[in-house]
């Protein structure tokens, strides 16, 4: 089978935190489809020491499934048994991608990271915790036995070393707070497609027999494109508009296009930023809701805070830039689905950005420093390259 595949599905299912209950449904919805004809379903599970259940056996360590239908995640039903594996460090992601392409080769690939991601996937009817999970430096796949995790920088650059100049088809987080323009820009060299959430996701996460037993159904001849669209179809249809929850399809090759918007954006703006045009500024920065904002998060959707631009009394130099930004965005977003209240006074169009809303709010945030100027760990290209930064801190001098 995998010889012929169309599509091999790689699922990094990291349950080794208090995400582990929620690991179940999701390897069972996988399993209810099962690889079949032309589609190999693969996946690295690990789960904790200290147990938040002890379902299935209640084993410690990372086990590899290829899952066939009707499979469970028993050790029994494991391909391969890596013990005690440290999935928040970036060479367990490496070796997992490495030996699943070399294992089960497909005419497309899709990696799929389950776990915390810049914030915390909530669970259902559960407050959020306190901490915060994000911040500049940018990360997910937390691993509680060792209290490591995978930052963004990391997954950029040792994915895009073991590809060698090939890409993944898609790449897609199934955890919080991965649709950002930082994340679309740092992976742009990594995959085609990204998809993701801009907000928090609830606790169940995806269903995902709702997008494989489509695919299946196909014999996995479905295109890259309409594979993530499917997913943001398949979200849709799970939450409606009975949950907070957004999910986003992003062509990952138009990022580095929309980024230069933004930095035209931010040169336009900065001498624009004056004690006498604060207050504009000010209430388009409060017109945007804040994603996890009950858990301490600073990003925006994008195209939100342009359009207040865009309508604003600022010069009209600057509002044609922040119309260029939304043309920019729109052109990479292939899909994106909002709930109602994630529509109405957040925009949720696809991309969200970092912007807390004074130097205060940035000061606060203990990963804030990713995003100071001079930082050198874990640095965020997008924080290096573009102009976004120096609007930023621009911004914070008149807002303290």
């Amino acid at each position: 089978m995998s010889n012929s595949a169309e599509w091999t599905i790689l699922v990094f299912l990291n349950a080794k935190n208090n995400l582990e209950q929620y690991s179940f449904p999701n390897f069972l919805q996988m399993a209810s489809v099962g690889s079949r004809d032309g589609v190999n379903i693969v996946v690295e599970m690990g789960r904790p020491k200290e147990h938040y259940t002890e379902d299935y056996g209640g084993w410690s360590k990372t086990l590899r499934f290829f899952i066939r239908r009707g499979d469970q995640p028993l050790e029994t039903c494991a391909l391969a048994d890596l013990g005690a594996t440290d999935m928040g460090d970036i060479t367990s992601l490496v070796d997992f991608v490495r030996w699943g392409r070399s294992t089960y080769p497909a005419k497309h690939t899709m990696l799929v990271i389950w776990n915390h991601g810049q914030g915390w996937r909530a669970p259902p009817g559960r407050p959020l915790a306190p901490v915060r999970q994000a911040g500049g430096y940018r990360y997910v796949s937390t691993d509680d036995d060792t209290q490591s995790k995978l930052y963004n920088r990391a997954i950029q650059d040792a994915l895009a070393e073991l590809l060698a100049g090939e890409k993944l088809d898609i790449i897609a987080f199934d955890a919080c707070l991965m649709a950002m323009v930082e994340t679309a820009y740092a992976l742009r060299g990594v995959a085609d497609i990204m998809v993701a959430s801009e907000e928090l996701e609830p606790g169940s996460g995806w269903d995902y027999s709702r997008w494989l037993q489509p695919l299946v159904d196909a014999k996995g001849a479905v295109a890259p494109e309409d594979l993530a669209r499917q997913l943001v179809r398949a979200m849709a249809s799970e939450y409606r508009d009975l949950s907070a929850a957004t999910l986003s399809a992003v062509r990952l090759d138009r990022s580095a296009t929309l980024a230069a918007a933004i930095s035209r954006f931010a040169d336009a703006a900065i001498p624009q930023l004056s004690a006498t045009t604060i207050e504009i500024w000010k209430r388009a920065r409060a017109a945007c809701g804040i994603y996890g904002e009950e858990a301490g998060m600073d990003s925006i959707d994008l195209c939100l805070f342009m359009q207040q631009i865009a309508g604003s009394a600022l010069a009209a130099d600057l509002r044609a830039r922040a119309s260029e930004v939304i043309e920019a965005h729109d052109a990479t977003v292939l899909d994106a689905y909002a709930s109602k209240s994630r529509a109405d006074g957040y925009g949720s169009r696809g991309l969200a950005i970092y912007f807390p809303a004074s130097a205060r709010a940035h000061a606060a945030d203990p990963d804030g420093a990713g995003y100071d100027a001079d930082n050198k760990l874990h640095p965020v290209e997008f924080v290096e390259r573009e102009r976004w930064p120096a609007f930023l801190r621009a911004y914070w001098e008149l807002v303290p």
